[in-house]
């Protein structure tokens, strides 16, 4: 899925335009902390610290080096106070002319705080050390690194992970119940992605070079393209929709519990429907990297 980009790996990048390992990693979450079936979760806040304590030093030695590499080009004396979206046609070489040679290194401020160097930079430390890199605290801090979102949308997982666990412990073997929620559950999923697509599904992004006479095009053309790159990263960074992939991962162990497949007489079957699943994905895969839509 992160195989290079539309340019060194040609249509490898057409996957990323179906992102189904997010939602795979969310969703094994949540069974693999369901699936053990343990007792129900008494003391819900010691085991948030619990889980917490046990992954929140990797998180902090990532934090370490993130930052130092952060100061190496954002310090007080290269901050431009003129935050944009997207990077700009001029950002890499001098006056955007590639005979003068590369520009210095700079940074930007925050969509919160875009003209004050030192808010951004103590709201960024605040945000990433309270593991809070999700909707709408994005916007008060620099993006440092592209995966440590994930550690804040499972950190939000975790939280509510007690109450789900507790819920679903009272329906143990019921899996008429526990069918009827996943039904529900991928239905909610389908509604919110459309209600997205039909807000975001006329929005232009960036569109800096004419894709025929590589020239510059005039920046008025995209002045709401900032709209686009708002709308999809604030979905992205929402932490209630993984939470969703989250709880349909936990809901799946108790469904397994339940229904206890690998003891049924035609056990077989179930292993050549998940190779089935796993057949598609692969297929689908390759359908999208060999047919390239112009």
């Amino acid at each position: 899925m992160h195989i290079g980009s539309n340019r060194s790996w040609s249509a490898f990048d057409n996957l990323r335009g179906w992102p189904w390992h997010v939602h795979v990693f969310f969703t094994l979450g949540g069974f693999s902390l369901a699936a053990p079936m343990n007792p129900v979760i008494e003391k819900k806040f010691k085991y948030f610290m619990a889980r917490i304590g046990a992954m929140y030093p990797m998180y902090a030695v990532a934090l370490l080096f993130l930052f130092a590499n952060l100061l190496v080009s954002c310090r007080p004396s290269t901050f431009r106070p003129d935050f944009h979206w997207d990077a700009q046609p001029d950002d890499l070489y001098i006056d955007g002319d590639e005979s003068k040679g590369l520009a210095p290194l700079f940074c930007e401020g925050t969509p919160a705080t875009p003209t004050s160097y030192w808010a951004s930079l103590f709201l960024t430390i605040f945000v990433y050390i309270t593991g809070s890199l999700v909707t709408p605290f994005f916007l008060t801090s620099w993006w440092m690194g592209y995966y440590l979102w994930f550690s804040s949308m499972y950190y939000q997982c975790l939280m509510v992970f007690p109450v789900v666990y507790n819920a679903l412990a009272k329906w143990r073997s019921n899996v008429r119940m526990y069918l009827s929620t996943l039904a529900a559950l991928f239905a909610l999923n389908v509604f919110l992605l459309l209600l997205t697509w039909l807000v975001s599904k006329d929005y232009k992004g960036y569109n800096h070079y004419d894709e025929v006479t590589g020239l510059k095009n005039n920046p008025d053309s995209y002045e709401d393209a900032h709209k686009h790159n708002a709308t999809i990263l604030a979905w992205y960074l929402f932490s209630p929709f993984w939470i969703l992939y989250f709880v349909i991962g936990a809901v799946t162990a108790f469904l397994y519990d339940a229904y206890r497949p690998a003891e049924k007489n035609n056990s077989r079957v179930w292993g050549y429907i998940a190779d089935g699943c796993t057949l598609i994905v692969v297929i689908w895969s390759i359908c999208l990297v060999s047919f390239v839509v112009s």
